[in-house]
């Protein structure tokens, strides 16, 4: 099986795989999959450290998933960027069995459904301190 994580991050220079804005998109969609089918959760929330191109491209499939995004806020998943020659992507709140699901779901076969209308996530408002 293709693996795109090193236990729980992704690594790489933005906008080439796999951080390409399309794979981010569908890894978002998958993290939002992953949390209402495997872990129950109706409406999950993403938790992004700063926004920036990696973090809102999977924040934006993780809305299309029908999952809210905060910055600077608490979550079940939270995503942290560190920048640098490499750029690392840190997903907080999986194990290393979530992030064999989340890859599962991702190179299989698994339909991803994408959200519509006003079943689509939203970005939860925030002041420039972090909090709503």
């Amino acid at each position: 099986m293709n693996r795109i994580f090193d236990g729980t991050t992704l690594r790489g220079t933005p906008g080439l795989y796999p951080l390409t804005a399309e794979n981010l998109f569908r890894v978002g969609l998958a993290l939002s999959l992953l949390l209402q089918t495997d872990r129950c959760i109706e409406k999950p929330v993403l938790s992004l450290d700063h926004p920036d191109f990696v973090t809102l491209s999977i924040a934006v499939g993780f809305m299309n998933g029908g999952g809210t995004v905060r910055v600077d806020g608490s979550g079940d998943l939270e995503i942290v960027c560190r920048r640098g020659e490499e750029w690392v992507v840190s997903i907080g709140g999986l194990s290393e069995a979530d992030i064999r699901k989340l890859e599962i779901i991702l190179f299989g076969r698994t339909p991803m459904p994408r959200r519509t209308g006003s079943a689509i996530g939203r970005v939860e408002p925030w002041t420039q301190s972090g909090r709503p």
